[in-house]
C-alpha cells in the first residue's frame, strides 16, 4: 500500500509540475500571440502575432466608390482607392493594442470563453485627389457659372453668325465641389447632379431679351442650306456659314435690317461668291493637268482650239441666289446658271474616266470608258514641218458623219468616217497611207486632222458619243 501511495504522489506531482510548466509557457507564449479563442471583426487569430493579424485586417477595409451622375444621363466613376487615404501605423497601433490587451496570465480562460473584438480602420478623404478627378472629367469642361456672362452674336468665317449664349445652364463649381464632398464624406456611393442643383442660370435681362429678339430676325435669313451640283462633279455646299457672308453690315458692322425686320442681302457681295465659285470650279479658260497613258503629267495650255469646259453665268446666277435666300425656301439642290456647260467630268478626274487621248509625241489614240482602255491605234497627226502641227487642246467630239469629202486650200479628200473634235479638226480614216505611227507625222502628216486606219476608224466611230473629250497633247 505504501508503494502504491508512493506511485501516486509521484504521478500527481509529475501531473502538477507538467501543468504548472505549460500554463507558463502559455504565459510567455500569449505575450507574443493572440490568446485562443479570440476573434477580431469576426476573423480568427488565435495564436497569431499580431503583425499577421494586422495584413488580415487590412484585406477587410471596405472599398468605397463614388458615382456622380450629370445631367445627360452620364455617369462618371471615382475609385474609393484613389480618394481615400488610411493610416497604416495607425492600423498597427491599433491591432496592437487589442493583443496588448489581453492578460497573458488569463490565456487558459480562451479556451472555454470566446473573445471577441470590433475594429474598423478610419477612413481619410484626400479632397485635393478627388476634386482633380472631377475636374478632369466632363464637368471640368461645362461653362462655369458666373454672374457677369452674357449673350452674344458672333461671326467667325467658319461657321458664319451664331448666338452663343452662356447665360444659362451653368455648372455652378463651387457648390458641385461641396455636393461631391459631402457625397464622398457620408459615404454615399452616387449623387445627381441636377437632384442636387448644381445647374443654374442667369436672369434673363433687357438686353438678353433684345438679343434673341435679334437673333431670330438674323436667323430667319441665314436658316439656309442648298446643294449646288456643278456641271464639272462637284458638290458646294450655301449654308448659314456661307449666307452670313451675304449680309449687309452698317459703319460699325452691325447687322442692316429692311423695315419688315428681314437682314438686308449686299448684292455685290453675293455676286463676289458666285465669282469665286466660278474662279475654283469652272474650266474652260484654264491650263489643264492631265495624266497621259505612258504615266507621267502634261500640262496643256488653254489655246482658241479649247472647247471642252464649263463657264457659269456668274451675274445671272448672283441674282438668281439672292432671290432664293429671300424666299426663304431652298430648292435642296440646284444647278448654277451656265453660259457653256460640258458635263462629262473635269480634268482632275480624268474627263470622268471616259475619254479620247491623243499622243502626239508617240503617234497613239487611246479610247478608255469609265478608266478602262477599250481602242488603241496608231495614227498620224498634222505636219510638224509645215506649221500643220495639230494643236495641244481639251476639245469633244462636236458631230459625227459618213461618207465626207474634206476640202482646204490644196486638197480634196473623201472619207469614210468623220468626227469633227475642234474648228475644222477631226479624226477621219485615211485611206490613201499605207502606214501610221513612228514618226511620218513629221515631214508627212495631214493638215492638221488625226489620220487613223479606216478598219480602226470604222470601229471607234461605232463606239464613240458626241460630247466626248478628246485630249490631244505631246
Amino acid at each position: 500500500m505504501k508503494r502504491i501511495g508512493i506511485i501516486f504522489i509521484t504521478i500527481i506531482s509529475f501531473l502538477l509540475i507538467l501543468c504548472t510548466g505549460l500554463y507558463f509557457f502559455g504565459v510567455y507564449y500569449f505575450r507574443h500571440w493572440f490568446a485562443p479563442n479570440t476573434y477580431i471583426n469576426g476573423i480568427n487569430v488565435s495564436n497569431k502575432n499580431y503583425l499577421v493579424c494586422d495584413e488580415i485586417i487590412q484585406s477587410q477595409i471596405v472599398k468605397h466608390d463614388l458615382v456622380i451622375e450629370d445631367e445627360d444621363g452620364s455617369h462618371i466613376f471615382v475609385d474609393g482607392d484613389e480618394i481615400y487615404k488610411y493610416n497604416y501605423d495607425e492600423i498597427d497601433e491599433a491591432v496592437k493594442y487589442i493583443k496588448d490587451s489581453q492578460n497573458p496570465y488569463l490565456w487558459v480562460q480562451g479556451l472555454f470563453v470566446k473573445h471577441e473584438y470590433n475594429y474598423y480602420p478610419k477612413r481619410y478623404l484626400d479632397e485635393e485627389k478627388l476634386f482633380e478627378i472631377v475636374a478632369a472629367s466632363t464637368l471640368g469642361e461645362k461653362e462655369k457659372y458666373d454672374e457677369n456672362r452674357k449673350a452674344e452674336i458672333v461671326y467667325s468665317k467658319e461657321k458664319g453668325y451664331e448666338l452663343v449664349d452662356k447665360t444659362q445652364n451653368l455648372l455652378d463649381w463651387e457648390l458641385c465641389e461641396e455636393i461631391v464632398k459631402e457625397a464622398s464624406v457620408n459615404d454615399l456611393g452616387y449623387v445627381n447632379l441636377s437632384e442636387a442643383g448644381v445647374y443654374k442660370s442667369i436672369d434673363a435681362t433687357r438686353q438678353y431679351i433684345e438679343l434673341n429678339e435679334t437673333w431670330a430676325k438674323l436667323n430667319k435669313t441665314i436658316d439656309f442650306e442648298m446643294t449646288y451640283k456643278l456641271a464639272t462633279g462637284e458638290d458646294v455646299i450655301v449654308d448659314s456659314s456661307v449666307v452670313s457672308r451675304f449680309v449687309a453690315l452698317d459703319d460699325d458692322g452691325k447687322v442692316i435690317f429692311d423695315e419688315n425686320d428681314e437682314a438686308v442681302l449686299d448684292s455685290e457681295k453675293i455676286l463676289a461668291y458666285v465669282q469665286e465659285l466660278s474662279d475654283t470650279y469652272d474650266n474652260m479658260y484654264k491650263d489643264k493637268k492631265f495624266k497621259t497613258t505612258r504615266g507621267d503629267i502634261v500640262s496643256i495650255p488653254y489655246t482658241r482650239y479649247t472647247t471642252y469646259g464649263s463657264l457659269m453665268n456668274v451675274k445671272a446666277e448672283a441674282e438668281e441666289l439672292e432671290e432664293i435666300i429671300k424666299s426663304h425656301k431652298s430648292p435642296g439642290e440646284r444647278e448654277p446658271l451656265y453660259i457653256k456647260k460640258e458635263d462629262r467630268g473635269t480634268f482632275n478626274n480624268n474627263y470622268g474616266g471616259t475619254y479620247v487621248e491623243v499622243d502626239i509625241t508617240a503617234q497613239h489614240m487611246y479610247y478608255y470608258v469609265e478608266n478602262e482602255l477599250v481602242f488603241d491605234t496608231d495614227v498620224v497627226t498634222g505636219c510638224k514641218s509645215n506649221g500643220n502641227m495639230t494643236p495641244d487642246c481639251v476639245c469633244y467630239i462636236v458631230n459625227k458623219a459618213r461618207n465626207v469629202t474634206l476640202i482646204g486650200p490644196g486638197y480634196e479628200s473623201f472619207v469614210y468616217y468623220w468626227m469633227c473634235i475642234t474648228s475644222q479638226i477631226g479624226i477621219h480614216d485615211a485611206t490613201w497611207r499605207r502606214t501610221f505611227g513612228g514618226e511620218i507625222y513629221l515631214y508627212g502628216g495631214s493638215h492638221g486632222c488625226i489620220n487613223t486606219p479606216k478598219d480602226k476608224m470604222s470601229e471607234l466611230f461605232s463606239m464613240m458619243e458626241i460630247g466626248t473629250p478628246v485630249i490631244v497633247h505631246q
